[in-house]
C-alpha cells in the first residue's frame, strides 16, 4: 500500500514538470499566407507587399462538396511602407486574423522593382523565424506582383499552389526555366556569380482572371505560364534568356533533368523527338596568354520517342548519326545561352567561382575588371550523347517514299 501511495505521489509530482500550451495558437485564429508578393512603388523608395491568404472556408468545403460554392479560395492584401517587413506587418491592419508565414511558398518580384534591383530584398527573409529559405522564387514577367497573385487559375486551389506547380513540373519535364529558391539567390548575391530566375506572365484577360467566373470556364479567361528565365547584372534584372537559349543555361548550369530535342530526319525539319533523361555538366576553367577561357563538358543520355521518317534505328550507323544530331543542337543551344549571358554582361554560369578556385592568385587581379573579361571570355562547348533506347520497335512502320 505504502509503495502504491509513493507511485502516486511520484507520478502527481512530474505532472509540474510537464510543458504546457501556454504559447498555442488556434488554426481558427491564424490567417495562413502561402504566397507573397513585392513591387517597388514607382518613384519613390517604398515597396507594396502583397500577402496571399487561404480562405479556409473555401478550402474545407471544396473537399466536403457542400456550400460555399461562391467563396474566394484565396484573398490577398496589400500594403506600403519603406520597408518590406513593415508593410507585411501593416497588413494586419486589414486581416481579421494573425497573420502566420510558415506554410509560404513563393515569393513574387514584379518586373519594375527586378530592373531596378533586388539586392536588399532577402535580408528579412535570413533573419525570420516563421520564413522559410527554400520559398521559390518568380519574376511576374510584364506585370506587377500584385496582379499575379490575384489571379484564380482552375485546378488548384490557390495562385500560389498553381504557380509553385507549374515551375517544378516544367523545370523537370521542359528545361526552359528553373526552380530557384530564396536560397540559391542569397548564395549568388554573396558569391561571384548572378542569380537566374524563371518568370511568369499573365495570358488572357488579366482583369478577368481576377473574377470567380474564370474558374468556371472550360477554358480560362486568364491563366499564368511560365516564360523565360530571367538574368542580373549588379543585382538587377539584365535580360531574358527564352525558348532554346534558356534551355541552354539549364543544360550550362547542370540542372537540366528532362527535355524533348527535336533533330532533323533526311529532308524533314525537327522529325524526330528524343527525349534526354540523363545529364551531367562540368564547366573548366582556363588562362590563355593571361586570358580566361572556359569549358562546358556535358554527358547527356536520351531515348528515340517518336519519328516521322522511315528509319531503323538498328544498325549502329544510324544510331551514332542521332547521337551526332543531338549533341550538336545541344552544343547549339547551350552557345546561344553563353552568348546571350556574355552581351549582358551576367555570369550566371558562375564561371567567376570556378577561375577563383583554379587560379586563386590570378583572380585578385581580375576581379575588379571581371564584367569585361567574362563577356570577352572564349567558352567551348563539348558533349557526348547517346541513344539508349529506342522503344518498343526499332524500325519504323512508316514507309519511304517512291522515287
Amino acid at each position: 500500500m505504502r509503495t502504491c501511495r509513493s507511485f502516486c505521489l511520484l507520478m502527481l509530482l512530474s505532472l509540474l514538470l510537464l510543458p504546457g500550451c501556454w504559447n498555442s495558437r488556434e488554426l481558427s485564429d491564424m490567417a495562413i499566407v502561402i504566397g507573397i508578393g513585392i513591387d517597388k512603388i514607382p518613384d519613390t523608395d517604398q515597396y507594396r507587399v502583397s500577402l496571399q491568404i487561404v480562405n479556409p472556408g473555401s478550402v474545407v468545403t471544396s473537399k466536403s462538396g457542400s456550400g460555399g460554392q461562391n467563396l474566394m479560395p484565396n484573398v490577398v492584401y496589400s500594403s506600403v511602407d519603406h520597408t518590406v517587413f513593415s508593410a507585411m506587418r501593416k497588413s494586419s491592419q486589414k486581416v481579421p486574423r494573425r497573420l502566420f508565414f510558415a506554410h509560404s511558398q513563393l515569393l513574387v518580384i514584379g518586373e519594375a522593382l527586378a530592373k531596378d534591383g533586388i539586392d536588399d530584398l532577402f535580408d528579412f527573409y535570413e533573419r525570420s523565424h516563421e520564413l522559410r529559405l527554400n520559398t521559390s522564387v518568380v519574376i511576374a514577367k510584364g506585370t506587377d506582383a500584385e496582379s499575379l497573385l490575384r489571379v484564380l487559375i482552375p485546378l488548384q486551389t490557390t495562385t500560389t499552389t498553381a504557380i509553385t506547380g507549374r515551375i517544378k513540373v516544367t523545370s523537370e519535364s521542359w528545361a526552359q526555366s528553373v526552380d530557384t529558391t530564396i536560397s540559391d539567390i542569397v548564395k549568388s548575391l554573396v558569391g561571384e556569380g548572378a542569380p537566374v530566375i524563371s518568370g511568369i506572365r499573365v495570358t488572357g484577360n488579366p482583369s478577368k482572371g481576377q473574377k470567380k467566373e474564370n474558374l468556371e470556364q472550360s477554358t480560362p479567361l486568364s491563366n499564368v505560364e511560365t516564360k523565360g528565365i530571367a538574368v542580373f547584372t549588379d543585382g538587377k534584372l539584365a535580360g531574358w534568356l527564352e525558348g532554346k537559349s534558356a534551355r541552354g543555361a539549364v543544360w550550362a548550369l547542370d540542372k537540366m533533368k528532362s527535355t524533348i530535342v527535336n533533330i532533323d530526319c533526311e529532308d524533314k525539319k525537327d522529325a524526330m523527338a528524343i527525349e534526354i533523361t540523363f545529364s551531367t555538366t562540368k564547366v573548366k576553367a582556363h588562362l590563355i596568354n593571361g586570358k580566361p577561357s572556359f569549358t562546358i563538358q556535358v554527358t547527356e543520355e536520351g531515348n528515340l520517342s517518336e519519328t516521322k521518317c522511315p528509319i531503323n534505328p538498328k544498325t549502329h550507323e544510324v544510331i551514332a548519326k542521332l547521337q551526332q544530331q543531338l549533341a550538336e543542337e545541344t552544343k547549339k543551344e547551350i552557345e546561344l545561352a553563353v552568348k546571350a549571358a556574355q552581351l549582358t554582361r551576367s555570369d550566371i554560369f558562375g564561371f567567376a567561382t570556378v577561375i577563383k578556385r583554379t587560379y586563386p592568385k590570378d583572380w585578385k587581379k581580375m576581379k575588379e575588371n571581371w564584367p569585361a573579361l567574362y563577356s570577352e571570355s572564349e567558352v567551348k562547348v563539348s558533349v557526348k550523347a547517346y541513344v539508349r533506347r529506342t522503344g518498343l520497335r526499332f524500325k519504323s512502320y512508316i514507309k519511304p517514299k517512291e522515287e
